[in-house]
């Protein structure tokens, strides 16, 4: 009996110990996305929620205090969980318009595989409005959404 037993606990550990298989990202959703910067004042703040589904969710945020106006270009930064980091930026102008907003968001699981996708919005998603003599901006558009562009 005291083999069998022996035996059990030793296929049950085996069991137990195999590689779990690695779940690949195809999709990050974001919720709660919000970015502005005060009226009146001199800060910014960009922050969301992102859910790996399977594999992990965690939150992302930037706050500085010396933005007047417009939101600046965030460089790569990690998230509360870091294997998950992003940025943020405004690109360059076309002629005759306003560049476009991105955001990169980059994953890397536990073998080191990276996985990162974008979302881009149109500038007029990010209006710059006028409070007396100040100015600021904020995120007009949908706060969740799902980057499906993830490679």
């Amino acid at each position: 009996m005291k083999n069998i037993a022996a035996i059990s606990a030793l296929l049950l550990a085996a069991v137990t110990a195999a590689p779990v298989e690695q779940r690949q990202a195809t999709e990050f959703d974001i919720t709660n996305f919000s970015a502005n910067t005060t009226p009146h004042g001199t800060a910014a703040f960009l922050s969301y929620d992102i859910d790996i589904p399977g594999i992990l969710s965690t939150h992302c945020a930037y706050s500085d205090q010396s933005s007047v106006g417009s939101l600046p270009d965030i460089p790569f930064r990690p998230c509360d969980n870091a294997a998950v980091d992003w940025q943020f930026r405004h690109e360059p102008s076309q002629p005759g318009g306003s560049g476009p907003y991105l955001i990169v968001i980059r994953y890397q699981d536990e073998t080191g595989r990276k996985f990162a996708g974008f979302k881009e919005w149109p500038a007029d998603q990010f209006p710059i409005e006028q409070f007396g003599a100040s100015f600021a901006q904020f995120y007009r558009g949908e706060p969740n959404f799902v980057i499906t562009n993830v490679s």
